[in-house]
């Protein structure tokens, strides 16, 4: 192969393999990343890595960042009151863990603390204290806001990892069947079956968002 028709190696830096690990979420949604499948996709050594992340823990950290910084910069373009942009900061959260599945289910268990992450509080607490929290009104607010959404779109991130040819659109059911139980001893769900099975993991999403936002209201 000559030099001109070789392929070019990527420069490295911190920004390049995020993106580069997140456009891998994206585009194999059903695999974890390695920093071995990273290194084939820039066509570097893997190793090349280690000069910038110390392991792929602080990989993913920073790659959860990138995704909280996105979630915030679209949700204050987005306009509206105090809860048009609380809902449309929630729902991207939502929507980015479905598009890098991989990356958004370790969230529940991964702390990005860094400017996106820290920029995520920072809009959620003024969303808040426009609606007219304060003190501990505020932070049991926070606390409801953010850790529904995380642990809830970490979850639908989860189950399109585990259900190969699953849409990434929060279309899985909330509940998949009630098995060989014989709803007649249940009253209230054989009476609501077709509904509950209606269900999916985003309207669970938008419901929990909603009723949080109307006890705040």
């Amino acid at each position: 192969m000559s030099e001109e028709s070789a392929p070019k190696r990527a420069r490295l830096d911190r920004r390049v393999i995020v993106d580069a690990i997140l456009r891998l979420a994206r585009e194999e949604p059903h695999a974890r990343v390695t920093f071995k499948r990273l290194g084939e996709a820039l066509g570097v050594d893997a190793t090349a890595m280690y000069r910038h992340f110390r392991n792929k823990e602080e990989l993913t950290r920073a790659a959860l960042d990138r995704l909280s910084a996105i979630a915030v910069a679209e949700a204050e373009a987005s306009g509206g009151g105090w809860r048009e942009r609380l809902e449309a900061h929630l729902l991207r959260i939502a929507e980015l863990s479905l598009e890098h599945p991989s990356i958004a289910a370790e969230g529940a268990i991964l702390d990005p603390a860094g400017p996106g992450d820290v920029a995520g509080d920072e809009f959620v607490l003024a969303r808040l204290s426009e609606a007219g929290l304060d003190g501990a009104e505020l932070i049991r607010a926070y606390a409801a806001v953010s850790g529904f959404a995380l642990a809830q779109s970490a979850a639908m991130a989860q189950e399109v990892m585990a259900r190969r040819g699953a849409a990434r659109d929060g279309s899985i059911p909330w509940i998949s069947g009630f098995g060989s139980v014989e709803l007649s001893d249940f009253p209230l769900v054989s009476r609501h079956r077709d509904a509950l099975l209606a269900i999916d993991g985003m309207a669970v999403y938008r419901a929990g968002v909603s009723a949080i936002l109307d006890s705040v209201a």
